[in-house]
């Protein structure tokens, strides 16, 4: 929780809140009330907590987060707890997977490396694209990167996203 409310506050450094407000809103349809996670509400505050998930040991699902925020809206409102519909859940799983992109621009990341990948499969594809840079040999008989439980199709690509990332210009920084 403390890593999602850094990212939370680190976003809104830089975000304004009139655009992404972290209040949700709710949509009354017939008898009962839809907690619906809006891009302009708190659908900011789950990607924070989803992306941490991630990047930490304690790995949950994107369906589980919004499962969650949907039951403590719920119960903030004292509304009856439903169960979201596949339609409603899916939208939101896209949507959520969308911004989960934007935080990571905004907080300066240029990549999703550290979320599509272990730890260990990143470390290795920097070392071997350092060695191939520098010319350094490294064991292939066994693979050097399965002592590490990488895979070579991932230290491949991340190999691939480094290259491309080098071949980008330089982020530009505007004052504030």
């Amino acid at each position: 929780m403390n890593t999602a409310h850094v990212l939370l506050h680190r976003f809104y450094c830089k975000q304004s809140l009139a655009r992404f407000s972290v209040k949700m809103r709710l949509r009354i349809p017939q008898k009962f009330i839809l907690i619906s996670l809006n891009l302009h509400n708190n659908r900011v505050a789950a990607t924070c907590v989803w992306l941490p998930s991630k990047l930490e040991e304690s790995p949950r699902g994107l369906e589980t987060v919004i499962r969650v925020f949907h039951r403590i809206e719920c119960r903030r409102h004292g509304a009856p707890i439903r169960h979201l519909r596949d339609s409603s859940l899916e939208e939101l799983v896209t949507d959520l997977s969308r911004l989960e992109r934007r935080v990571l621009k905004e907080l300066g990341l240029r990549t999703t490396l550290c979320v599509r990948f272990k730890s260990e499969v990143v470390a290795c594809g920097v070392i071997y694209a350092a060695a191939r840079r520098s010319g350094v040999p490294l064991p292939e008989d066994p693979p050097w990167w399965t002592l590490f439980d990488a895979d070579e199709a991932g230290v491949q690509e991340v190999c691939r996203v480094i290259a491309h990332l080098y071949s980008l210009p330089s982020p530009q920084y505007l004052p504030v």
